[in-house]
């Protein structure tokens, strides 16, 4: 999980310390043979579990990795390659440039988490996700980071090295991690929940664009492309996506 910060480095320095006991504490280790995340929270054969966090959520959770800044603008550049799931912002001493950031934010990534870091009571228009108060200190921000964790352990897929979250539409693979468009994320769950079997090009477009006009399905080849360039080692030689010639795709894992 990406996890940003834009503010002072002193604050930064806190958070740093606090991610780091967590990553200790609560990251899955990473198989190096299978590239697979072990005990991530996950459910095999690409099914989704009903949301609700086990004595061991914490245990599944994903490692978080912190990325921070001093400049509004290095964070908006920087989210377009590397969208985060939770987004910290210090408001103190530029509250009403804060807020404008923060609908920013909120415009460009609608589901990630935001989260004021603020000497209380935070006085602000912008309705954040959750609060953090200074001086910081690490139990707060392990128990915030806790609470974000708990709500994104239930949208997590993983069929072989392939691990989708649902609710952020991040795909994770050994070749690193792309966040995807709506529909992109749509066709990858169905090929999840299909893994190892052959859909037609009817299925998927019923399935998945909820339409059963077929006459041109050149939409399904430009996702098909892009879901390549996210997933593959080499999207011009596939080994997980693979057109099945006269029958549609089948995703193997």
């Amino acid at each position: 999980m990406v996890v940003m910060f834009v503010g002072r480095a002193v604050t930064a320095d806190v958070l740093t310390e606090a991610l780091a006991d967590w990553n200790t504490a609560h990251a899955p280790p990473l198989d190096e043979e299978s590239g697979q995340w072990e005990g991530d929270g996950s459910v095999d054969g690409g099914s989704v579990d009903d949301g609700s966090v086990g004595d061991d959520a914490e245990k599944a959770s994903p490692a978080l990795v912190l990325h921070t800044f001093t400049s509004q603008k290095a964070v908006l550049q920087e989210i377009r390659a590397n969208p985060p799931q939770t987004i910290l912002v210090e408001v103190d001493g530029k509250p009403e440039s804060r807020v404008r950031f923060c609908e920013m934010l909120r415009y460009r990534l609608p589901s990630a988490t935001l989260i004021a870091v603020a000497n209380p009571p935070l006085q602000s228009k912008f309705a954040f996700d959750g609060t953090l108060s200074l001086p910081l200190e690490k139990e707060p921000v392990v128990t915030m980071l806790r609470e974000v964790a708990a709500r994104l352990v239930g949208h997590v897929l993983q069929v072989g090295s392939i691990r989708l979250n649902v609710a952020t539409r991040t795909v994770y693979t050994p070749n690193g991690q792309h966040h995807m468009t709506p529909k992109q994320s749509a066709l990858l769950q169905f090929l999840m929940a299909h893994a190892n079997e052959v859909v037609g090009r009817g299925e998927i477009m019923e399935q998945v664009w909820e339409t059963d006009y077929l006459e041109d399905t050149r939409t399904l080849d430009v996702h098909i492309r892009w879901l390549r360039e996210c997933i593959e080692p080499d999207p011009s030689n596939p080994v997980y996506l693979l057109t099945v010639r006269g029958k549609g795709y089948t995703l193997q894992v």
